[in-house]
């Protein structure tokens, strides 16, 4: 099967349930051996083949127990819902991996793609803060951390630099909660870990 081409740049999050900073940003196992999180792109400016993709947002909620690498990761993909049915199959496809690239590693690791759907999602980023929210599903905010100098702590070149950007804004929620009607990626916390930054992602296919 060939692959079609892509290229999507935009800012991601990601928030999850381990401490700042989350461990699979620095190659190590969740803390309490567990880790449900949030993936969030927004596009900002894309192509997947033919299909314009710009203005779309995808949020993926996983769970996983172990090491990130084992793989095993139970996924439930969100799309905008103002995607139409192109969009939606081709940010589908990419945002589990299914086109390779950059984003391969999302199929590589993937354990069960539990549903795949449309909804209302609203991802923003202002000054120092961030916000979430995917319908009644997913909800999360944070703020991003500063040093002593005044400037925002930043991770570079980390374990997650491929499937989300190579320069990370490192923060810590206010308030973070999933809840997908008694499946395991259900979560309520605060004070975890929360990450932004820009994503730049550049697939050439196979013919």
């Amino acid at each position: 099967m060939s692959l079609p081409a892509y290229r999507l740049d935009g800012f991601f999050f990601e928030l999850c349930d381990c401490y700042t900073i989350c461990p699979c940003w620095i190659g190590g196992a969740p803390d309490d051996g567990r880790c449900t999180g949030a993936f969030c792109w927004s596009v900002e400016n894309g192509t997947i083949g033919d299909v314009d993709v710009s203005g779309r947002s995808v949020v993926s909620v996983s769970f996983h127990t172990g090491h990130r690498d084992d793989g095993g990761q139970e996924v439930t993909l969100f799309v905008g819902d103002g995607a139409d049915e192109a969009q939606f199959g081709a940010l589908v496809t990419t945002f589990t991996g299914g086109y390779g690239g950059p984003l391969g590693e999302l199929g590589r690791l993937m354990g069960v793609l539990r549903e795949a759907r449309l909804a209302p999602i609203s991802l923003t980023t202002q000054d120092d803060h961030l916000s979430v929210t995917v319908g009644r599903m997913v909800s999360g905010a944070g703020s991003v951390l500063r040093g002593g100098d005044g400037a925002v702590t930043e991770l570079r070149s980390g374990r997650l630099s491929e499937v989300l950007g190579p320069r990370a804004e490192v923060g810590n929620t206010s308030a973070f909660r999933i809840d997908l009607g008694g499946q395991s990626a259900s979560v309520q916390v605060s004070g975890r870990a929360a990450m932004r930054g820009p994503f730049r992602y550049e697939s050439e296919g196979e013919p």
